[in-house]
């Protein structure tokens, strides 16, 4: 990538300048989580994931909204993400389609009021840099850039900070980067191995739970076993 285009993307680049609070974080995963599943039941880009949810912390950040509005955001904010992103793959969303997709809570008339408050808040400039526009025509590392858009603790890096982090997070020498995204990735690397403990250790409670119940089975089958021998020996003395 030449200096200029990497130097546009950069301008673009949007840092979170308002912080949120530990309340409206959670409110914000849990809205972003169920953006990145409405979006993969819809076969929809990573890109598209990445500026729906850029778009919801951008709102967040500036604004106060009641918990019951969260999932007005989300959509409203999915659906300008697919009318930016989604022009080559032929996939629409139309306002009748997101109010299906939220179960008809919120009528069309909603969705475009939320839309419209969305679009004047970034002045309708919705051209806002993602990590995979850094990749410019590259494999992208779709797995970790999910991985970090979902995460409330990456929330005010800038995406380039966070592209260096994931395309270099296989690197074997990271001593020679600066030292901010030497702590992303050594973030992106204690929460993969915290995951992963606690998957490991559901799986190990799953197997002695199977594993008791084995027992206690076998432990079943032989007291019926006894039984029935005792049964036996009884009718036979008789």
């Amino acid at each position: 990538m030449d200096f200029d285009s990497n130097d546009y993307l950069r301008m673009r680049d949007i840092k979170l300048q308002e912080p949120i609070s530990h309340q409206k974080i959670g409110h914000l995963e849990i809205l972003i989580h169920w953006i990145f599943m409405i979006s993969e039941k819809n076969n929809l880009n990573t890109k598209t994931i990445e500026l729906a949810a850029i778009l919801t912390k951008i709102y967040i950040s500036k604004n106060q909204i009641s918990q019951d509005s969260l999932q007005l955001l989300g959509i409203a904010s999915l659906m300008i993400a697919v009318k930016f992103n989604e022009c080559q793959t032929q996939i629409n969303m139309n306002v009748d389609d997101c109010a299906s997709q939220c179960n008809f809570e919120f009528s069309s008339t909603q969705i475009l009021e939320m839309e419209m408050s969305i679009l004047s808040l970034i002045e309708f400039d919705v051209n806002i840099t993602t990590i995979t526009d850094y990749y410019n025509g590259q494999t992208i590392h779709s797995d970790l850039i999910l991985f970090v858009t979902l995460d409330s603790d990456f929330l005010y890096y800038q995406k380039y900070e966070l592209f260096e982090a994931i395309t270099n997070f296989y690197s074997q020498d990271t001593q020679s980067m600066p030292i901010k995204i030497q702590n992303v990735i050594y973030k992106i690397n204690q929460k993969i191995n915290n995951l992963t403990q606690t998957e490991r250790n559901k799986k190990q409670k799953i197997r002695r739970k199977k594993i008791s119940k084995r027992k206690f089975r076998i432990a079943r089958q032989s007291k019926i076993s006894n039984i029935l021998q005792q049964k036996y020996d009884f009718n036979q003395n008789l």
